[in-house]
């Protein structure tokens, strides 16, 4: 009696974990597809979600990662800064193509919300990746942007960026 229902209780479990994952890749597809939508609201909230997918799951979110980059250009500046934040949070694959797109995008930046959310990005990158390269050229990003702003929240920012990128530093 006690073994029917240990079996029972472990295939509703297998049962209710698979519809989860598919669920899941569900919701990413749909999140992925709002990320086309013309409501600035709609693609900040499907990039975020993306966001927190990628987080849990990697594969999740790695067929569309190229529309996530592409956000990254959106018109609406609080979408791009979530855009680099959902990049870092999903941890791609091509660190280094990421890394340099969010360089090549920060330069060029005239929002401080959209530039904050690229340093965070950045940041994050450049801390979850083992390539040395990837982490200079993070790193000499960040230091370029710390010189060009005046704000004293975005220099927090990237300040924050940095340590996550080289860790605090040891007091002797």
């Amino acid at each position: 009696m006690t073994r029917r229902i240990v079996a029972a209780f472990a295939l509703v479990l297998l049962v209710g974990v698979g519809a989860g994952a598919a669920t899941r890749e569900e919701d990413a597809k749909k999140y992925a597809g709002e990320l086309k939508s013309k409501d600035a609201k709609v693609r900040l909230n499907a990039v975020k979600e993306l966001g927190k997918l990628g987080a849990i799951q990697r594969k999740l979110t790695e067929p569309y990662v190229s529309d996530i980059m592409a956000v990254l250009k959106d018109s609406d500046q609080n979408v791009r800064g979530e855009a680099a934040r959902t990049i870092a949070r999903i941890d791609p694959k091509e660190k280094k193509d990421a890394v340099e797109k969010l360089i090549e995008i920060l330069k060029s930046e005239k929002s401080e919300a959209a530039r904050e959310g690229q340093e965070t990005g950045l940041g994050e990158l450049g801390a979850t990746t083992d390539d040395t390269e990837v982490k200079k050229m993070a790193r000499e990003a960040l230091l370029e942007a710390r010189k060009k702003s005046d704000s004293k929240r975005e220099q927090k920012t990237i300040q924050a960026a940095l340590l996550l990128i080289s860790g605090p530093k040891k007091k002797n």
